[in-house]
């Protein structure tokens, strides 16, 4: 081999070394570089595409935020934080113009901590009549001893308990047709505050001579009485410290004759 020719191989070695060494040093490092560039910027994209999810997803929610406040707000109507007793005997008063009742008293407990109600008892147990027991049966009425219905048990919450919920009872007296307290009724268990209604008594007045008034017609001076319940959310030593507050009696004004008015007196 002369010389020229080692010198030519010991280049070409050397070229290719510097190739080799090169590409480690310099190309690979970037390669990988921009691969893991390439994987941060899918990363990215996936969390944008999250963050953009998520964005219209809080936009849709403030869309309906009006609607919910408005709700909110409703539901605070219907079942306050203090008792506020004193905007109820206005709503009462306000129903009982508008139905043409009117309204002689309303008595009004303290406020009481919430008792859940509890399951009643399912009684007698449903009778087989297609048994043959009651088929065989020598009595006449065994097989036609009508079932019991099962008893379906109370709606709770675990939620609402004594200490954050309480009931105050109210009973209300009205004058009027049988047809106005049927309206005023609804009107009162379809108002703002929340009133459940779970009595309804009559009384119809006499005239001096024995007689029901306005019998002859059959739309005389009837009494009635609304017994049932407003609730509070609060407990009880809160909601009553409310009541006080609110003057423990309210008055309520007769918008239709613009000048009777009727008293609430605590119970």
């Amino acid at each position: 081999m002369t010389k020229n020719r080692l010198h030519l191989v010991i280049a070409l070695a050397i070229g290719a070394v510097v190739v080799v060494g090169g590409f480690f040093l310099g190309v690979q490092p970037q390669l990988a570089s921009a691969a893991s560039n390439r994987e941060q910027q899918q990363s990215i994209d996936s969390t944008n595409d999250t963050y953009r999810a998520e964005l219209a997803r809080l936009a849709a929610q403030s869309a309906k935020l009006p609607a919910m406040r408005r709700e909110a707000a409703a539901l605070e109507r219907s079942v306050p934080s203090s008792a506020n007793t004193s905007a109820f005997y206005k709503e009462v008063n306000s129903v009982a113009a508008s139905t043409g009742v009117t309204v002689s008293g309303i008595t009004t407990s303290w406020a009481a901590a919430y008792t859940p109600p509890a399951a009643a008892s399912s009684g007698t147990t449903a009778t087989d009549a297609a048994s043959p027991s009651a088929a065989s049966s020598s009595s006449p009425t065994a097989a036609a001893t009508p079932s019991t219905p099962a008893v379906t048990a109370p709606v709770t919450n675990a939620q609402i308990t004594a200490s954050n919920f309480s009931t105050i009872a109210i009973s209300i007296d009205v004058t009027g047709s049988f047809e106005q307290a049927l309206a005023f009724t609804s009107g009162v268990q379809n108002g703002e505050r929340l009133f459940l209604v779970n009595d309804i008594k009559s009384e119809r007045a006499e005239t001096s001579d024995g007689s029901t008034a306005g019998s002859s017609t059959g739309s005389g001076a009837t009494t009635w009485t609304l017994s049932g319940f407003i609730y509070v959310l609060s407990n009880a030593a809160s909601a009553q410290s409310s009541q006080a507050s609110d003057g423990g009696t309210g008055s309520t004004t007769d918008a239709a004759a613009d000048a009777s008015s009727t008293t609430a007196s605590q119970g």
